[in-house]
């Protein structure tokens, strides 16, 4: 479950560009499409524990604002224009990662498979496309058992078989561990992409969820 509390946003003291009173997201894939510059990429950020606000957001009864190092522990995050050191290779981003989540055995090999990660894996990062690089960030955002996976555009830049292993990935966390996704675009959700998905729309600096 995922609950705003009184949510509000403001940058530079200027009107509120998010301003969401007390909402409840049972466990579940939402997909979150809104207007550019409408505020998609704030929330997704500010749910994830590194955008300011005022108010709070609460995971399975943890609260970001009293427990902040427990609550960030629930969030697996993705952005969609990732960026990393471009001196560090990707697996050496991953070991790091890794290491802090202190994942599962065979965990990280797993996942390079899904999403169609090859041997550059071992390259710098300075050299990879957009659609490498978006891999990586998607990858990280599975690492360990995420209670809540917070997705910004992620189906952007992948090629066809990184989708695939993206949506098989989506389903598979849902079903087997009971993860919910929060799905941000612009677009809409292509049919039969990922059924049983919940429609939000982000308008008036707030969220409706379309039946």
């Amino acid at each position: 479950m995922l609950e705003f509390r009184q949510v509000r946003k403001s940058y530079n003291h200027s009107a509120p560009i998010l301003d969401i009173d007390d909402l409840i997201l049972a466990t579940g894939i939402y997909w979150l499409q809104g207007a550019n510059g409408t505020g998609k990429t704030t929330l997704i950020r500010l749910v994830a524990g590194i955008e300011p606000f005022l108010g709070d957001t609460v995971i399975n009864g943890r609260s970001q604002r009293r427990e902040p190092v427990a609550y960030r522990r629930l969030i697996g995050w993705a952005d969609a224009e990732p960026l990393y050191p471009g001196f560090l290779t990707g697996q050496e981003v991953i070991n790091f990662y890794s290491g802090i989540l202190h994942t599962e055995a065979g965990q990280i090999t797993y996942l390079l498979q899904r999403l169609q990660i090859g041997a550059w894996i071992d390259t710098r990062l300075a050299g990879w496309s957009s659609g490498m690089t978006k891999k990586l960030a998607l990858l990280l955002a599975f690492l360990g058992r995420p209670v809540w996976i917070l997705l910004d555009e992620p189906l952007i830049t992948l090629d066809e078989s990184g989708l695939a292993g993206l949506l098989a990935l989506i389903r598979e966390y849902r079903d087997k561990y009971g993860a919910g996704f929060l799905l941000s675009s612009h677009q809409p959700l292509p049919a039969d992409v990922l059924p049983d998905t919940q429609s939000l729309i982000l308008t008036n600096r707030s969220i409706q969820l379309i039946s």
